[in-house]
């Protein structure tokens, strides 16, 4: 091809046609240059694809381990849900000493604990090659620094407070209690009798509860809430096809086509607003732009809030359009409708 052009330039110098020869060189350039520049955008062409393939390969060890942390979470949420009972009917003298004697309560002291840690090594890979994040995705990686970053240090935050007064606790019983690693009938009785009939217990189970249960699980059920809509958000990223993993709410994606009647922003009678978003096929409940719940579907206008187990009923106007819900205790109004 070369030597093809080149006899072209050579003839007209040598026709002596200076007019044909720089109109010739002219459009030469322009080849040439457009070679260039289709060149240039093949190769960020292919530059893209392998960042994105490499960016992929990284938000799939992410979507892994949120599945790993989504399901723990969820069984210590449970954990402190069933502590929570427990410790309310302790502190109101609900149990009795045949109570504890006959496993009605299984605790006979109060302060097993569980603990929650985040993992964070995609996240942290993910985060050492921000080079190869696609302009696209600025929104998921802002969600997924408030999940790995802000979330995940307020729970760290929360269990080391926690820890400390659990393990405070159990070293002042183990100090003052010779009854408290004894396992004789003697021994057992005087627990039991110390659970029912000593106020400093129910204190403790207080500090317990404010500790454990509104601090440090509190922090945990954000995460898993949090984390819900950003599963589903990587799940459609990576194109995985896998059925929904046992954490997700049952009727969660029942919902058929009214789905839709339900978005917008809703207003509570004292000002706080929030908003109902899809996200992926699922409705979620957005306070100050962070997903607080999750919601399923009972019957038409009948939905579920799985952050704390409420029936929203939604109502609608003359027109057949949602103008609100009631929760039993609070009447929310629909002010906006989402397009």
């Amino acid at each position: 091809m070369i030597k093809f052009f080149r006899k072209i330039r050579y003839n007209l110098m040598a026709q002596n046609k200076t007019g044909k020869y720089l109109k010739y060189a002219i459009g030469e350039i322009v080849l040439v240059m457009i070679g260039i520049l289709l060149a240039l955008q093949v190769n960020t062409w292919n530059e893209n694809k392998k960042s994105k393939i490499k960016f992929n390969k990284l938000l799939i060890n992410v979507f892994n381990d949120l599945e790993v942390d989504l399901k723990v979470a969820q069984g210590v949420i449970d954990f402190y849900n069933k502590k929570d009972t427990l410790g309310t009917n302790i502190i109101n003298g609900k149990y009795s000493v045949s109570d504890y004697k006959n496993n009605v309560i299984p605790d006979i002291l109060f302060f097993g604990h569980t603990g929650f840690y985040v993992t964070d090594m995609g996240y942290n890979a993910l985060m050492e090659n921000t080079d190869n994040i696609p302009s696209e995705y600025e929104q998921l990686i802002a969600d997924l620094n408030r999940q790995y970053i802000i979330t995940a240090e307020r729970i760290e935050a929360n269990l080391k407070v926690f820890s400390n007064i659990v393990e405070s606790t159990r070293t002042r019983y183990a100090l003052n209690f010779p009854w408290y690693s004894q396992i004789d009938s003697v021994s057992n009785e005087k627990r039991r009798q110390y659970s029912v009939n000593n106020p400093i217990y129910k204190n403790e189970v207080r500090l317990y509860k404010r500790y454990g249960i509104e601090n440090f699980s509190r922090s945990v059920k954000h995460f898993y809430q949090q984390g819900l809509p950003l599963f589903l958000t990587l799940k459609k990223v990576i194109n995985d096809t896998s059925p929904l993993p046992s954490f997700f709410p049952k009727n969660a994606d029942g919902f058929d086509s009214v789905k839709s009647d339900y978005l917008g922003n809703y207003l509570f009678s004292n000002g706080n607003e929030l908003i109902v978003k899809e996200i992926n096929g699922f409705l979620f409940i957005y306070i100050n732009d962070s997903p607080s719940a999750i919601l399923s579907f009972v019957s038409k206008d009948i939905l579920k809030n799985h952050n704390n187990g409420n029936i929203l009923s939604f109502e609608r106007d003359e027109s057949n359009k949602v103008i609100g819900w009631t929760n039993g205790a609070n009447n929310i109004t629909k002010v906006i409708a989402n397009d």
